[in-house]
């Protein structure tokens, strides 16, 4: 897994359905805007003035972290996707980006087949795998 597919919020853009689609699949957050849905280009985390005004590359790195959208952005991943931004954002800050990328390829492959699995699905695309249980 890419390091740059690492979105400023903490989440995997490698493991997103937008990107693992087949057509015009998303480059991630930190990639071009021109294959992105117009919601991922308006992403009011990602266009975050204190991001780019302080030239930071994750939220975690920010004074202002956790900020109250990063708050909603937790709460909604966990309860839906079992995804902490503020975990994967701490594990970042406490020990690197190449760190937690590493943990994330073992952790978003299927225990049935070993493909890539989605965090949006659980079911592996590949296989069929029920891995969320």
């Amino acid at each position: 897994m890419d390091p740059a597919l690492i979105a400023p919020c903490g989440l995997n853009c490698r493991v997103c359905r937008a990107h693992i689609r087949g057509w015009k699949g998303c480059p991630g957050c930190r990639g071009d805007d021109g294959m992105k849905s117009r919601s991922c280009v308006a992403c009011p985390i990602r266009n975050c003035p204190e991001l780019a005004d302080g030239g930071l590359a994750y939220c975690s790195e920010c004074d202002l972290f956790p900020c109250a959208r990063l708050r909603r952005l937790e709460k909604r991943y966990t309860v839906r996707y079992g995804v902490s931004v503020l975990g994967n954002l701490r594990q970042i800050r406490a020990d690197g980006v190449r760190s937690f990328v590493e943990a994330e390829s073992g952790k978003w492959r299927c225990p049935g087949c070993g493909a890539i699995l989605c965090m949006h699905r659980s079911q592996c695309d590949a296989c069929g795998c029920n891995w969320r249980e």
